[in-house]
């Protein structure tokens, strides 16, 4: 039966259609790397941003409290370029549909077409051949055919239809496709999206069997709200949990300017575990207090509520305690207090010396990225405050990133923050992180890995200015050369270099540049000989894989030192899983 008419609930299903589309092909949108690279992730980075669009939307029939939502949820939890590129696109979306309670099929045609506007206008430099060339001749191309009357069945059939034409012309527009003889990973996700969507208006039982993964964050404990756990002979000692969505308001019964740092450091004299997210002209808020209604006067000067919860943290501790004592457990010593350490992004970022620990006040916080236990170690030793674990093939979220920044204001308002994104995949994801925040000390120096980002950590030096440490930092960074060393995951081949599947590869700056079947020292030899002023270079960082072997590592070094004797190697057990080598020459 046709569908002339969709509203929050049904969208959601939709929602549920693209989510069990991408992933039935998430592998195949990850093996459409560039490189011959066992990393590719846009797949699993775009499964993981509408999971947390969709774990984190509102259950309504109203269209657009379920788009705004779902949106603000894909926006926190983006990975990688493409998944903040498909979270910027459903942003668009749902700003288009703002006040459609539920749309017809033309409302859609032009969301469509406000969606990829805002996907562009997310990217500095937006290049034709990506996603975003697909989303907009999708949509571009078949709107003048579109007829009045149409239903969504005949709108996405057409869609989807004009989308696959777009992506198998992505190798014509973007060269690096056509040498790697893939299409763009991004669009392919993009039209997995909208085939799940039109999968589920075809056929409802498509999701039937369907499980979203569970969410990591745990789930709360089950309040007994009897008198047993409050009543008028409780002491009240541990206040309430706030948690609110703030609109901000114009007219004359609200302050005009609003400053997020300002703002948050008026919550912190109110009250403790304050952690506040701007997305858009929304602020969200969690804050713990004995005061609720000064928190809710100081908000009301900026503007109203669009959601909004309050709860007695007595009563939840007292209910755990109940719990634990029925169960033979009691609560341990120093627990942290019902609601502490919440999360809004609903990431949790895996921090080197624990989530909990405390940071020192100072001048500059850094913040790096990292893969392997033994680089997150290291990293962490040579004065990065927060290492975020990226996982084997996982890019950093927004949301990551956002957490770590507000673990830092808890301690100072006023220290710089340099975000350390490993990898180009990532830097989008910063962007939005510091745009989220409103955190104008916040500051990006892009390393192009992790050996480059412990050079930069480790020059920095505390006697001089924080402005002339942010420059040394920098140049360090900058001017440090990457080197990734790893076995090619298909067959490959370009202007200078011809590999097969399984052969050592060389890839310097991001450009492949030397192969060889067997030999990682032969390849990392020839990798450093094509940096074109390797002539100036004094010392290299060479972080190893968790699956290289001593004797084969100690080769490749002594290949290194030999021909390229005014070199210092200094070699750290990195423990990465898909690199057999990253390394920083400066």
């Amino acid at each position: 039966m046709a569908t002339y008419r969709i509203n929050g609930t049904t969208f959601e299903g939709m929602m549920h259609g693209a989510l069990r589309r991408i992933k039935e092909h998430e592998q195949e949108v990850n093996s459409l790397n560039v490189f011959p690279v066992p990393d590719g992730d846009t797949g699993t980075n775009i499964r993981l941003t509408l999971i947390n669009g969709i774990n984190s939307a509102e259950k309504t029939d109203k269209l657009n409290a379920y788009l705004r939502s779902m949106a603000d949820g894909m926006v926190m939890g983006a990975r990688g370029n493409s998944g903040v590129i498909v979270s910027n696109f459903f942003d668009g979306f749902a700003r288009s549909l703002r006040r459609y309670e539920s749309m017809g099929p033309m409302s859609m045609a032009s969301a469509l077409i406000h969606a990829y506007k805002a996907a562009y206008q997310g990217c500095r430099s937006p290049k034709e051949g990506t996603i975003l060339t697909v989303a907009r001749e999708g949509i571009e191309m078949i709107r003048p055919q579109l007829a009045r009357g149409c239903s969504f069945e005949v709108l996405l059939g057409m869609y989807v239809a004009r989308l696959k034409i777009s992506l198998a012309n992505t190798p014509e527009l973007l060269p690096v496709l056509k040498e790697a003889g893939v299409v763009d990973s991004g669009g392919m996700g993009l039209l997995y999206i909208f085939e799940g969507m039109l999968e589920y208006l075809n056929d409802r039982n498509y999701v039937a069997d369907f499980k979203d993964e569970p969410s990591e964050t745990e789930r709360s404990a089950v309040i007994n709200l009897s008198n047993v756990n409050f009543n008028e002979n409780t002491e009240f000692k541990f206040g309430y949990c706030m948690e609110f969505l703030l609109q901000l308001m114009r007219g004359a019964n609200y302050i005009s300017t609003f400053n997020l740092p300002s703002f948050t450091d008026d919550l912190e004299r109110l009250g403790n575990s304050v952690v506040t997210s701007r997305l858009g002209s929304r602020i969200k808020v969690h804050v713990h207090t004995f005061k609720p209604a000064r928190i809710i006067e100081l908000a009301q000067n900026y503007g109203e509520f669009v959601t909004f919860k309050l709860e007695n943290m007595c009563i939840q501790h007292n209910s755990l305690s109940d719990a634990g004592k029925q169960s033979g457990r009691e609560p341990a010593a120093g627990a942290m207090a019902p609601g502490e350490g919440a999360n809004l992004s609903g990431d949790s970022a895996n921090l080197s010396g624990g989530s909990e620990c405390v940071l020192p006040v100072k001048d500059i916080y850094k913040i790096a990225v990292a893969t392997g236990k033994g680089a997150i170690s290291f990293l962490s030793e040579c004065g990065a405050d927060i290492v975020i674990d990226g996982g084997s093939t996982m890019n950093t979220s927004s949301g990551e990133f956002v957490s770590c920044i507000k673990k830092i204001r808890k301690v100072s308002s006023e220290g710089t923050i340099i975000l350390f994104p490993d990898n180009p995949n990532i830097i989008f994801a910063a962007r939005q992180a510091i745009g989220i925040t409103d955190d104008r000390n916040t500051i990006i120096i892009p390393a192009p890995n992790q050996a480059a980002c412990y050079f930069g950590i480790a020059a920095d030096n505390p006697t001089l200015s924080v402005e002339e440490r942010v420059k040394l930092i920098e140049g360090i960074v900058k001017c440090s050369v990457p080197v990734t060393i790893a076995r090619a995951s298909r067959d490959y081949h370009n202007d200078s270099v011809v590999c097969k599947k399984g052969d050592f590869i060389g890839i310097v700056s991001e450009i492949i540049v030397a192969s060889d079947e067997s030999s990682p020292a032969r390849v990392a030899v020839d990798s450093l000989r094509r940096c074109g002023n390797i002539g100036d270079m004094e010392t290299a960082l060479i972080f190893a894989g968790g699956h290289t072997d001593e004797n084969v590592t100690e080769g490749v070094v002594s290949a290194l030192g030999d021909a390229f004797p005014d070199i210092e190697f200094i070699v750290l057990e990195g423990g990465q899983e898909i690199a057999d080598y990253i390394i920083a020459v400066v």
